[in-house]
């Protein structure tokens, strides 16, 4: 009776869900080549600068129009029937305070793969969904950093004043890339702020991280090599000190892994 039993249950598996599903392969960095949204009897292409990274549980994306607008959104995604994902943000520059849930559905290609979020937005009774493309840049080398941190303090240091800052920042590290997103107060109240990012390849050897920004909103850090003295408290928490010799002083800055 006993085998019978074991034997009734293995058989039962492919039918009640016991076998594991098997993951999409996202993990990694990619560059957006189209977007465009349909609805109403309309296609609009857009022209839009963004990338996209996927670690093993979470996802970041920022970018930016022609005319400078930022958008960024980080926050966990999984698996859902098929080939969709479900992406929850949990930090966007559309919301800086609540969260949305997307079901996205996802088309894997040698060069990258393709999304579609379908009923994006509803206006006026039309429904809209949002079509991309994205291609998979070359990975790197693995490190220490690679996951997703989130900013704890920043403060900037000059002779004995120490300045804090309270903006809010994300970063990621992946696969010799790195991306970070934040939102800054530009009032005395912090009731306005102003949302920027950066992108680009980082090295990591001897405590020290090499990053040479290659995309952001800020002009001033484009195509600029930083060297950033790094150093670990544990697996989950480090901090970076980068020396401003024009200006003499130094920012600090401490982030924890967001798991």
């Amino acid at each position: 009776m006993k085998r019978i039993l074991i034997y009734a249950v293995l058989l039962s598996c492919p039918f009640l869900g016991c076998r594991k599903k098997e993951k999409l392969p996202l993990i990694g960095v990619y560059k957006l080549e189209k977007q465009r949204i349909t609805g109403g009897g309309t296609d609009s292409t857009y022209s839009r600068k963004q990338v996209k990274i996927y670690t093993a549980h979470n996802f970041i994306y920022a970018g930016m129009t022609p005319d400078s607008a930022v958008g960024f959104a980080v926050g966990t995604y999984r698996r859902g029937k098929g080939n969709r994902i479900i992406e929850h943000e949990f930090f966007s520059s559309f919301n800086l305070k609540a969260s949305r849930t997307f079901k996205v559905d996802i088309t894997m290609k040698d060069s990258g793969y393709s999304q579609k979020i379908p009923d994006l937005a509803v206006i006026k009774g039309v429904k809209y969904d949002l079509f991309e493309d994205y291609t998979k840049l070359p990975a790197g080398d693995t490190s220490k950093l690679d996951g997703l941190w989130k900013m704890d303090k920043a403060y900037i240091l000059k002779g004995k004043d120490t300045v804090n800052l309270q903006n809010t920042q994300y970063k990621i590290f992946c696969r010799g890339h790195f991306l970070y997103i934040h939102s800054l107060p530009i009032d005395k109240a912090a009731t306005k702020f102003k949302s920027g990012f950066g992108f680009g390849t980082f090295s990591f050897k001897d405590n020290m991280v090499t990053e040479q920004d290659q995309m952001s909103n800020d002009t001033g850090v484009l195509n600029h090599k930083f060297v950033v003295k790094t150093t670990f408290n544990g697996d989950d928490e480090y901090t970076q000190v980068i020396d401003d010799a024009k200006h003499n002083q130094q920012s600090v800055e401490i982030y924890k892994r967001v798991k």
